[in-house]
């Protein structure tokens, strides 16, 4: 039972990174709609923009490949390959998400929580190559845990504004401002729940 509700959770999880991924890469090639204000602003920014959704699209097209057990086992080369595509993703995708992060709208508040989204995505990315290269594989795993949390804030992002424009109709800046904390923090809270809950039954197994 244990094992098909993670299964589940897995696809699903998978189905919705696939989903906002193309996203991601629709939004690259769509028409620009002259009466949407947010579209247009995008298009009348610089390369941030692209990069950012090409970066972004990329990173989440790949975390189930990452998360794979299958691929892992089956081809240590091909799990670092995709290790290594997806920390170029982030690459481009931190770095230019921090760029467009001056010009967020909603101000300083949702400014600053794009971000520390930005630099902490970066950071998080860089220490899980970081042990993956020097061997330490636990480390590792913690670690992308950590990048694939900030990856999915993508998601969580349009979870939010879905529900708070689509399904209670609140005006946009009261449901924007907030979610560029949101999208990341609760992912990154969920995280770390799983990281500690691991830990714990490590410490208990060998108790």
């Amino acid at each position: 039972m244990y094992n098909f509700f993670r299964l589940s959770l897995y696809g699903f999880y998978s189905l919705m990174c696939f989903g906002v991924s193309a996203y991601a890469f629709y939004f690259l090639f769509q028409q620009i709609d002259p009466n949407n204000d947010f579209v247009i602003k995008f298009a009348n920014a610089g390369l941030e923009i692209p990069a950012h959704f090409f970066g972004g699209g990329l990173a989440l097209l790949l975390v189930p490949f990452q998360l794979s057990h299958k691929l892992r086992n089956y081809s240590r080369m091909a799990h670092k390959t995709v290790g290594y595509i997806y920390t170029i993703a982030v690459l481009f995708g931190s770095i230019s998400g921090f760029i467009m992060s001056f010009n967020a709208t909603g101000g300083w508040v949702a400014e600053w929580g794009f971000r520390f989204l930005a630099i902490f995505w970066f950071a998080t990315t860089f220490m899980a190559i970081k042990y993956a290269i020097n061997g330490n594989i636990k480390s590792h795993k913690i670690w992308i845990y950590r990048s694939i949390a900030f990856t999915s804030a993508a998601i969580t992002l349009r979870v939010f504004l879905g529900l708070g424009l689509g399904v209670l109709h609140m005006p946009f800046l009261t449901v924007y401002v907030p979610t560029a904390w949101l999208c990341w923090v609760i992912n990154v809270i969920i995280v770390e729940l799983i990281i500690f809950k691991r830990n714990t039954n490590l410490v208990g197994a060998h108790a």
